[in-house]
């Protein structure tokens, strides 16, 4: 039923939009004196891109019987001389093969449309793949690979406590070069663990995670991070919070590799159902030619994180007067998109 009622309106369309193009053509003949076959065309366009090849085919009858009874002498009624229905074959033609072009254009900005939403889709999968297999190797690491170290680690203390009175002195050393090896095992292994998949992310939330990663940013890089008042109740879902936390984490990223910054201005607030990242670095400004293209993959991957929430992202800057991202993420239609 809903098929029928469907090709009803495509055909009815393609049959009255060229009478709709004549009508116009009449109103405005007192003003401007226009000729109806482009407004004919215009319509046959029109039919075949709503509807497809048939309505377009449709329109494309209709008109050249509106140009045989209105245009073609004797008027009103069909028929006429043999070159004036030479000119009618010609229209007829050029209908024809507007039709064919328009519809053969839609169909290939309809599958363009639908390979992207494809790659988005799956984007959208890969991402969530790796997210959790980041999280399920960053507590494998943490688990395992940390409590066997922790264990070695006193066992190593506890021999050489026992010996320390019956070894020699390079022994002694030794157990203690051991040690703090060890030690630095374990840290190694909680800091990949927390790159992998930051515990304070799932624990405490978007917020809690852009405070922490912003300190150890400045720790690790010596760029101040001045982090503004930001809001607490940000009701993101998993994949949302993941994919603010990872752009915040893609910026800082290139503020240290390119901006040549010395110090970054972070705020994330909810505003009017958005949900808004916003950075300022002080540094020598990004070029528009870093903002897109091969070149800048991970920028690339910023934008797309953002596009599969719906949300938006621009990028500015000056030479020698800093970059600014903002980032906008809908709240509510991001919710709705995780049910």
């Amino acid at each position: 039923m809903n098929t029928l009622r469907s090709a009803l309106i495509r055909y009815g369309t393609g049959a009255l939009s060229p009478v709709v193009a004549l009508l116009l053509a009449l109103l405005l003949w007192p003003v401007i004196k226009p000729f109806a076959m482009p407004l004919l065309l215009t319509a046959i366009v029109i039919s075949a891109w709503q509807g497809g090849k048939g309505p377009g085919l449709v329109a494309t009858l209709v008109s050249g019987l509106l140009i045989d009874y209105f245009f073609v002498t004797p008027q009103y009624r069909l028929g006429g001389a043999w070159d004036d229905l030479g000119r009618l074959a010609v229209f007829g033609l050029e209908g024809f093969l507007l039709s064919w072009l328009v519809v053969s254009r839609k169909r290939v900005e309809d599958e363009v449309r639908k390979s992207r939403e494809e790659l988005r889709a799956l984007s959208a999968h890969l991402q969530s793949g790796i997210e959790t297999e980041r999280t399920r190797i960053a507590r494998e690491i943490h688990d395992e690979l940390g409590q066997a170290l922790t264990g070695l680690k006193f066992d190593v203390s506890w021999l050489r406590d026992q010996k320390t009175a019956a070894t020699s002195e390079p022994e002694r050393i030794k157990l203690d070069a051991t040690l703090k090896n060890i030690d630095t095992a374990i840290q190694s292994v909680r800091r990949i663990a927390t790159e992998l998949r930051p515990p304070v992310l799932d624990s405490l939330g978007l917020t809690a995670a852009i405070e922490w990663q912003a300190t150890d940013f400045q720790n690790r890089t010596g760029i101040k991070c001045q982090l503004s008042p930001m809001a607490e109740d940000i009701p993101l879902d998993r994949e949302g919070a993941t994919a603010v936390f990872r752009i915040f984490q893609e910026s800082l990223t290139n503020v240290a590799r390119h901006a040549q910054a010395t110090q970054v201005q972070v705020g994330l607030e909810r505003v009017n159902g958005n949900v808004l990242l916003r950075l300022t670095d002080n540094g020598k400004g990004i070029g528009e030619e870093r903002t897109r293209g091969t070149a800048s993959l991970g920028i690339l991957g910023m934008y797309e994180r953002v596009r599969l929430l719906n949300g938006d992202m621009s990028i500015s800057g000056e030479q020698g007067q800093g970059t600014v991202i903002n980032v906008t993420i809908p709240l509510f239609q991001n919710q709705e998109l995780g049910q």
